[in-house]
């Protein structure tokens, strides 16, 4: 209860500060709170986002996403036991209702499969694992926006990554249920984007949001984030995230194709701190470039420390590691990408030494809107 007191005595004071700013304007795009700036990553296809209500016309219901996967993964242990060997199948949907015909008010849902936080893959049953279909509704909150530049959140959500990813942040399957306030107005306070969260992180095995919703008033987590982007060459962003009493720092900086000739269109530096018992720190490098208009490589070193939580990015988990990956665009909307990690140099057990992944994704939103369905 005084988590969601503090949420909303802050977002009473920036609603103010944005009426008093600011002319109403209306709402371009219908936005997802929790989703941050747009992470590339050619090792998998990107997630369809959000866009502008025009391109979808219905009055109450705004369709986002549809997309479906298949993926075979293989993933060797540092002992050199093959743990995993299986191919998987993945469905998503994003949505969202709308109370008003501009979209600030909206009821935002992400439906998917998977059984955990880390997780959004259920087995075909071919190689490991019995055959299933977990599909949920995995998040689901309320969003206002009240007056430009100002979001108010409520219930089940993303977390906030920035210009951080997965690599030392938590997964991007991740969900947790509280509040959020987000200001993104950098003409009054110079950052793009300054947030507020407060809420329960937690029941990593309970993917079922309506069977999570108990716990909206408990609070082990908060966090305050900034990001701020300098035209097309320069991104970066920092947040202090407190989990369980635990004090972690994450930054990220992104530097754009302008800066870099033609060699790279981006390079990715993140970093965390973890500043309470047991204390530890990590960093990644990543690399990205886009051979031609439909193909696209990626690369890059990763450490994260052996004391780390395993709420980060199945495919790297911790330890050192090198990455590499590469995505190829084969029709309108149809992707296939692959994936390939190695770990190295580490005194301790690695579950995830070695992995694999071979990824087919069709944007079935795309296709739909493509013949003229939607």
């Amino acid at each position: 209860m005084k988590a969601f007191l503090t949420i909303a005595l802050l977002a009473g004071a920036v609603v103010r500060i944005g009426a008093q700013s600011a002319p109403q304007e209306r709402a371009e795009t219908t936005v997802v709170a929790g989703e941050g700036a747009l992470q590339p990553n050619p090792f998998r296809a990107p997630e369809p986002r959000a866009q502008a209500p025009a391109a979808r016309t219905h009055r109450w219901f705004d369709l986002q996403g549809i997309q479906a996967e298949t993926r075979y993964r293989v993933i060797e242990a540092s002992t050199g036991a093959i743990t995993v060997n299986q191919w998987q199948h993945k469905q998503t949907v994003r949505a969202a209702f709308k109370f008003d015909a501009m979209g600030r008010y909206t009821i935002q849902s992400y439906l998917g499969t998977g059984n955990s936080f880390t997780g959004s893959w259920d087995p075909t049953g071919v190689g490991t694992g019995a055959p299933t279909w977990d599909f949920r509704v995995r998040r689901l909150y309320a969003q206002a926006i009240p007056v430009t530049g100002v979001e108010i959140a409520v219930g089940s959500f993303d977390v906030l990554r920035g210009q951080t990813t997965e690599i030392v942040n938590y997964d991007n399957d991740a969900y947790m249920q509280g509040y959020r306030v987000s200001l993104k107005r950098p003409h009054d306070v110079w950052l793009d984007d300054i947030a507020v969260t407060t809420g329960y992180l937690g029941n990593v095995n309970t993917p079922n949001v309506f069977k999570r919703f108990k716990w909206m008033n408990d609070h082990n987590y908060t966090q305050v984030f900034g990001e701020k982007r300098v035209g097309q060459r320069l991104a970066f962003s920092a947040d202090w995230t407190s989990l369980e009493e635990v004090n972690t720092l994450h930054e990220g900086v992104t530097i754009g194709a302008n800066s870099l000739g033609h060699v790279l269109d981006a390079i990715r530096l993140e970093f965390y701190q973890r500043i309470d018992s047991p204390r530890g720190n990590g960093a990644a490098l990543t690399l990205e470039r886009a051979v031609t208009r439909t193909l696209s490589v990626n690369g890059g070193l990763a450490s994260v420390d052996r004391n780390h939580d395993l709420l980060t990015g199945d495919r790297y988990g911790r330890g050192k590691r090198y990455f590499a990956g590469t995505a190829l665009t084969i029709g309108p909307e149809l992707t296939v990408s692959a994936f390939y990690t190695h770990a190295f140099d580490n005194d301790f057990h690695v579950t995830n030494n070695q992995r694999f992944d071979l990824v087919l994704s069709y944007n079935v939103l795309k296709a739909l809107q493509r013949y003229g369905v939607l």
